[in-house]
C-alpha cells in the first residue's frame, strides 16, 4: 500500500499560520458553548475546557509533525513544540493574503477538472472492460495453444506410425540402418516354399514310417523264407 503524501508547506510561517487558525477556531467553539462570564472573577470550567481542547490541538500537531514537509524538509518535534507554545490565534504578527482574482487561472483551473473528470471516466470504462477482454484474449491464446499441442501430437503419431508400417514392410530393413536386400522377394518366396515343403514332409511321415515298418518285415520274412 503506497504512503499517503505528506502535507508541502513553503515556510514556518504557513505553519504558524494553520496552528493559528486552528487555535482561533477552537476558542470560537469554547466562547460558544461556554460564553465568557461578565465581571471580575474566572470560570475554572471553561478555563480547564480551554486548556484540554488546546492540548489536544498541540498532541495532534506532534503526531503529524512527521507527516509535514516545510520547505522539503521535516520539521524536528523541538521546533513543533516552540511554534505550538508560541504561536496565539490574536498574534498580530499574522498577516492574511489574499491573490487578486485571476480569471485565466479560475479557467485553467475549471479546464483542468473536466479533464480530471474525463480520466476518471475513462478509468472507470477500462476497468469494466479491460478484465473481459484480458479473459477472452486468454481463453483464445489457450485455445490456440491447445490446438497447436494437439496438432503436433497427431503429426507426431502418423511418423510413428509411418515408420512401423515401414519397418514391417521392409522387415526392419530401415530401422537397423540396412537397405532391402537384393533378391528379397526370391529368398522369401524361396523360403514359403521350403516351409510348406516342410510341412508336407510333417503331415505324410507317419505314413512314410508305418511303409518303412512294413517293408522291415516283408524283408524279414523274405530272408527266412530264403533260410529255409
Amino acid at each position: 500500500m503506497a504512503e499517503p503524501r505528506k502535507i508541502e508547506l513553503q515556510s514556518m510561517e504557513d505553519l504558524q499560520y494553520l496552528i493559528a487558525n486552528i487555535q482561533r477556531g477552537a476558542n470560537e467553539k469554547i466562547d460558544q458553548a461556554l460564553p465568557p462570564m461578565e465581571g471580575e472573577g474566572e470560570d475554572a470550567m471553561r478555563k480547564r475546557v480551554a486548556e484540554d481542547v488546546h492540548d489536544y490541538i498541540n498532541q495532534v500537531f506532534l503526531a503529524i509533525g512527521p507527516n509535514i514537509t516545510i520547505n522539503g524538509l521535516s520539521p524536528k518535534p523541538d521546533l513543533m513544540n516552540s511554534l505550538l507554545t508560541s504561536t496565539s490565534p490574536n498574534n498580530p504578527d499574522i498577516i492574511e493574503e489574499h491573490e487578486p482574482f485571476n480569471q485565466k487561472l479560475f479557467e485553467k483551473a475549471k479546464e483542468l477538472a473536466r479533464q480530471e473528470e474525463d480520466l476518471i471516466e475513462e478509468i472507470a470504462t477500462l476497468r469494466r472492460k479491460v478484465p473481459n477482454a484480458v479473459v477472452e484474449n486468454t481463453k483464445k491464446r489457450f485455445r490456440e495453444e491447445t490446438e497447436a499441442d494437439e496438432e503436433a501430437l497427431r503429426r507426431v503419431d502418423e511418423r510413428i506410425k509411418q515408420k512401423e508400417k515401414e519397418r514391417i514392410d521392409r522387415r526392419g530393413g530401415d530401422v537397423l540402418g540396412v537397405g532391402k536386400l537384393e533378391r528379397q522377394d526370391e529368398v522369401e518366396r524361396n523360403w514359403e516354399k521350403g516351409v510348406k515343403g516342410l510341412e508336407k514332409v510333417v503331415k505324410t511321415m507317419p505314413e512314410t514310417v508305418a511303409k518303412c515298418e512294413r517293408a522291415g518285415k516283408a524283408e524279414t520274412y523274405v530272408n527266412g523264407m530264403d533260410g529255409k
